[in-house]
């Protein structure tokens, strides 16, 4: 059974339901914009320390806005550091405070929280690092009525802004990269399409026996651990060809957990992703009770 993908955590789950952004290409022509304005608020936050690292933040007393903003407080040095753009996944770092208290109502401190870029929806967070590059840091000051849901959920005020501080950790495409390689014999042939959705085609022969990997696209990210929990978009067929458990290309990429925990989650094949790396796509045979499946796992981050 296939999990959507969710945040760290639940908590800021109401402003974590999608993003929305600018093409590719405009963001790296400079022309892409966040439709967040940067504003009093938003300007006035003091934050210091390093993008990455925790923040330590003073936020203006009695300042009052009616509509959310963005002010980019630092930004990379890095000219090739990829972009929040549309079809991205990005991981972000975040910490959230009531503004009329100055308290820290949420932190990502255990890992960051990863979201889907795509065109159809938008909140108030993606808006605001949107076009930005990993390794920006943005404060973000929602207005009350944007605050509200997440005041209900995290204990803030709810008549009050709520500022944050969002590091943008990471942003990668919904699919594997890299250099292809074979596949060995007794293996099915996987195609991708333009979008990079994966396509399998079967050989005529019975399925082997017990469970089997091999690297299709090798990735050069980071080395996927045991403890891992793996960000991934799946295809997964059984043995007749036909679509078992779902395809998250339709649904959207799911966290897995590590090794420990992904069995109890429908993903009994997961120990087969440690010591691969991020950008791979990984070919699984597993033959076991209930019969042959083949899993396409393109693995885009982990946490």
């Amino acid at each position: 059974m296939l999990r959507r993908l969710v945040p760290a955590t639940a908590a800021a789950a109401l402003l974590l339901t999608g993003l929305t952004a600018c093409s590719a290409q405009n963001a790296n022509a400079g022309d892409c914009a966040s439709p967040l304005k940067h504003g009093a608020l938003s300007d006035g936050v003091t934050v210091l320390g390093q993008a990455g690292e925790a923040p330590q933040v003073s936020i203006p007393e009695d300042v009052k806005i009616e509509t959310s903003q963005r002010t980019v407080v630092s930004e990379t040095e890095d000219a090739r550091a990829a972009r929040v753009v549309d079809g991205t996944l990005i991981g972000l770092m975040m910490n959230f405070y009531d503004a009329s208290t100055g308290k820290q109502i949420y932190s990502t401190d255990q890992g960051p929280a990863y979201m889907v870029v795509s065109k159809e929806k938008e909140t108030p967070i993606t808006n605001a690092v949107l076009c930005a590059a990993v390794g920006d840091r943005v404060v973000l000051a929602l207005s009350p009525e944007d605050s509200a849901p997440l005041a209900m959920q995290l204990g803030g005020t709810a008549s009050s802004s709520i500022v944050g501080v969002l590091d943008v950790d990471s942003a990668a495409p919904l699919r594997a990269r890299g250099p292809e390689r074979g596949l060995p014999s007794g293996f099915p042939a996987v195609v991708t399409n333009d979008d990079g959705r994966p396509g399998i085609v079967l050989p005529p022969t019975a399925a082997p026996k017990g469970t089997k990997s091999a690297v299709r696209i090798a990735g050069d990210g980071a080395v996927v651990k045991a403890d891992s929990s793996v960000v991934a978009q799946v295809l997964t067929v059984d043995w007749e060809g036909r679509t078992a458990d779902g395809s998250t290309w339709d649904s959207g990429p799911v966290m897995m957990g590590g090794e420990k925990d992904a069995p109890q989650n429908g993903y009994t094949y997961r120990a087969e992703l440690t010591g691969q790396k991020v950008g791979s796509q990984v070919v699984i045979i597993e033959n076991a009770e209930g019969g042959a499946k083949v899993h396409v796992v393109d693995i885009l981050g982990v946490a």
